[in-house]
């Protein structure tokens, strides 16, 4: 079964959206609510040129007088309601660092609806205009350059139980993104610090290398 025939809303606050790659969001949801403080006075412009490739897809949702603006309780709310008023098949994603939505999370999936949160990293990973700094020791990586993730040892473990996790969570909500690409992006989605190039591949390579699945060509078929 396709990706796309399990719809997917997205939950973000304004000072998360900063955060986010947008090549990736548009591939892995139909709905992107952003709640934002009422009286922001200030959006960047190549913000708005990014969220707009949304089209639609996308709806502001205005906060009057959010306490210390945090918009967090408003988030909740918001999924609480949609919870009530569509069908189950509907994955929730929250993009927010903030653990306090853990609890949530896992009590809107024991109502049967697959939820969860998605990291983002502490820096905007959105790609803006501005000019790059040369780096004066071109041997030595920038120390504001991700680091691999896999590139050690003792990050094969991590690499293991992402995969391992990655088939729980297909196994749970029933997906089955039929191509590579976007079998990439969902695993993409549910671990938004895997964005050295290569991260997710591996992770591929091991969910076939242990014939949980099978690709040939840009198609994936699953063993599970």
């Amino acid at each position: 079964m396709s990706d796309f025939q399990k719809r997917r809303f997205v939950f973000i606050d304004f000072e998360n959206l900063k955060k986010v790659k947008f090549k990736k969001l548009e591939k892995v949801c139909d709905r992107v609510f952003i709640l934002i403080d009422a009286k922001e006075k200030s959006i960047p412009f190549y913000l708005v040129q990014q969220v707009q490739r949304l089209g639609k897809a996308v709806r502001w949702i205005p906060i009057h007088k959010p306490h210390n603006g945090d918009l967090n309780f408003h988030i909740a709310f918001l999924m609480g309601k949609f919870h009530e008023k569509i069908n189950k098949q509907t994955e929730f994603a929250v993009l927010s660092n903030n653990t306090a939505f853990d609890p949530l999370v896992s009590f809107i999936n024991a109502q049967g609806r697959s939820c969860l949160r998605v990291r983002s990293k502490a820096v905007s990973t959105v790609k803006t205009e501005a000019p790059k700094k040369e780096n004066k020791d071109s041997g030595k990586q920038s120390k504001d350059q991700d680091q691999p993730l896999f590139d050690t040892a003792f990050n094969q473990g991590i690499l293991e139980n992402t995969a391992t996790d990655t088939v729980r969570r297909l196994k749970r909500t029933g997906n089955r993104p039929n191509e590579v690409a976007m079998l990439r992006s969902y695993i993409l989605l549910h671990n938004q610090e895997l964005t050295k190039r290569g991260n997710v591949d591996q992770i591929i390579k091991h969910m076939e290398h242990d014939k949980k699945i099978a690709i040939r060509g840009a198609e994936v078929t699953y063993h599970f």
